[in-house]
């Protein structure tokens, strides 16, 4: 309770600090309103705000607001209503962008408090028709996981690998995840095993934070991690980028390959990625269409083009080169240690009991002599 009345304080103060540089900052031709699915700044939204701002230029004046991280927590959506539109006092935005499904679903909630402003949502999954009718004057930037190209890159950068560990949550979004990794995977079934920690037989609990990184410390030497979304535990609470980011620099044991960047300078190797910057600057040329009286329900939702980016020193760590033409950065400044792995979780003891099963199998085809 102390924890959710200290992240409403912060809510409460950046929020009105933002209207108050909003008020007192010299007018530009054009105002855009950024809404963030976090209650504070982090450096992923940040990021994607300097794309935004730079892609803009001199066209617009960018004004971030921050929302409650707990979407089910109606009182706090609803908390926050009214201290924006106090805020913004009958002032409404040239064009709104929301960051992520929360501000998405807060800017469709809530559409009074913009009502002819065209909605620009990005970071995240392409809505249903139902909620692209809901927001009415509306377009967006998807972000879609390069799941195919990212199996891919992992067998063409490492074809030793035997087993593939795809990380994802118990969202809807993720079950449509696990099943582009299976079709993904099908060509690789012949010499490797996919896994989906929280998702197996017999162990379909989904997982909570510890048990993450308990699975990312015990992954073998001859595995690799496919990390493609973790926005909320088992029991429905939001996990932050700054969480995954700890557990990767603090327990990963095998190379963690992404699909965005939120986490990348942790430890992670990198992959086929699409970067925050990238987003923000292509809902930056949406908006500027929009502002130029382009009809946005005339713009087809186009995805952000993923970049091959990569971590040096973590590939150094694992043995691991970069293909050509891909961008490298933070190179190994020495000697890189390698970690151990640990086996502590169900992963390692389902391992560990498939390699006893083959033992016995192979014990019980044995040939028998001298009879």
């Amino acid at each position: 309770m102390k924890n959710k009345r200290i992240t409403r304080f912060r809510f409460t103060t950046v929020l009105c600090l933002t209207w108050l540089l909003w008020a007192c900052a010299p007018a530009l031709a054009r105002d855009v309103l950024l809404l963030h699915s976090d209650p504070a700044p982090t450096p992923w939204n940040q990021r994607l705000a300097s794309g935004l701002i730079e892609g803009l230029g001199s066209r617009a004046g960018v004004q971030q607001a921050f929302l409650p991280s707990d979407s089910a927590d109606e009182d706090a959506f609803d908390a926050a209503y009214d201290r924006m539109s106090e805020a913004m006092a009958g002032k409404t935005p040239d064009a709104v962008v929301t960051e992520g499904d929360i501000a998405f679903a807060f800017a469709r909630k809530f559409r009074d408090l913009f009502p002819n402003a065209p909605l620009i949502f990005c970071a995240m999954d392409r809505p249903n028709p139902r909620e692209l009718s809901e927001c009415g004057n509306c377009t967006g930037i998807p972000m879609t996981c390069s799941v195919r190209e990212n199996v891919n890159l992992i067998f063409a950068m490492r074809p030793e690998t035997r087993l593939l560990v795809a990380i994802v949550d118990g969202t809807p979004e993720s079950a449509r995840i696990r099943k582009a990794v299976n079709r993904a995977m099908e060509p690789y079934l012949d010499r490797a095993q996919i896994m989906f920690p929280g998702f197996e037989a017999g162990d379909d609990g989904e997982l909570n934070l510890a048990e993450l990184g308990d699975t990312l410390a015990s992954v073998p030497s001859s595995g690799a991690v496919l990390f493609l979304r973790f926005t909320e535990d088992r029991d429905g609470n939001p996990v932050s980028n700054e969480n995954i980011a700890a557990l990767i620099r603090a327990r990963a044991a095998s190379p963690i390959f992404l699909v965005n960047d939120a986490a990348f300078g942790s430890g992670a190797v990198g992959g086929l990625m699409i970067p925050a910057k990238n987003v923000g600057e292509n809902a930056a040329r949406v908006a500027i269409k929009v502002l130029d009286g382009v009809d946005v329900r005339e713009m087809l939702p186009v995805s952000t083009e993923p970049v091959m980016r990569f971590d040096g020193t973590a590939l150094a760590r694992f043995g691991l080169h970069a293909p050509d033409g891909a961008e490298v950065v933070n190179p190994p400044a020495g000697k890189v240690e390698e970690r151990s792995v640990l086996p502590v979780t169900g992963l390692a003891w389902a391992l560990g009991l498939a390699a006893l099963v083959v033992v016995a199998m192979l014990v019980h085809r044995r040939p028998r002599f001298g009879r």
